[in-house]
């Protein structure tokens, strides 16, 4: 049975200025957990429209991030593809959209930064619009635990015992019942 439930972010939103491009913390997430997925969203706003070009008529908006280690060669970056664009419910002049945290972003305790650009991009994969963020980097990922690759690695060879058990089991049944 697969994890499933709404999402919602009732926090106070990462806001964008579309002059000098900084992104603002106006939420009081300043900490994230080391190793949690899909636990935490970052919500943001931006202005509608910006030097002309209305902002929610992009076809693809992207998070760039870095998740930096304390240990600085401990690196990892990677893109999130926004898919919640919105002209806000509470002001049209606004548009809203956010960023499901994930594991690939918590890897390492340390920092994670981040940019967004956006992007209008034709029917053949030409990119006809880009604008992007200044880097934003007051996300602190604190240390934590999880040793679940420690215990697959620790007891691999109960874990294979266990699954050729399974196999045998299930082999024997079917064997039982197309017998029968």
């Amino acid at each position: 049975m697969s994890h499933s439930h709404p999402i919602y972010d009732s926090d106070k939103h990462f806001v964008i200025d579309p002059i000098t491009r900084n992104i603002v913390n106006n939420s009081s997430k300043l900490t994230i957990m080391q190793y949690d997925h899909n636990s935490e969203r970052f919500t943001f706003e931006i202005p509608r429209v910006i030097e002309g070009h209305d902002m929610s008529l992009s076809n693809a908006v992207r998070v760039n991030f870095i998740n930096i280690g304390s240990i600085k060669t401990n690196t990892n970056s990677g893109v999130y593809e926004v898919d919640d664009v919105e002209v806000s419910l509470d002001d049209p002049d606004t548009i809203t959209f956010s960023w499901l945290i994930s594991g690939a972003a918590t890897r390492y305790n340390g920092s994670l930064n981040f940019a967004i650009r956006f992007y209008c991009i034709s029917d053949e994969s030409i990119i006809e619009y880009s604008w992007g963020t200044n880097i934003y980097s007051g996300i602190k990922v604190s240390n934590s635990l999880d040793n679940s690759e420690a215990i697959a690695e620790d007891y691999v060879d109960v874990l294979e015992k266990w699954k050729q058990d399974t196999i045998d089991i299930w082999s024997d049944y079917t064997n039982n019942i197309i017998g029968n």
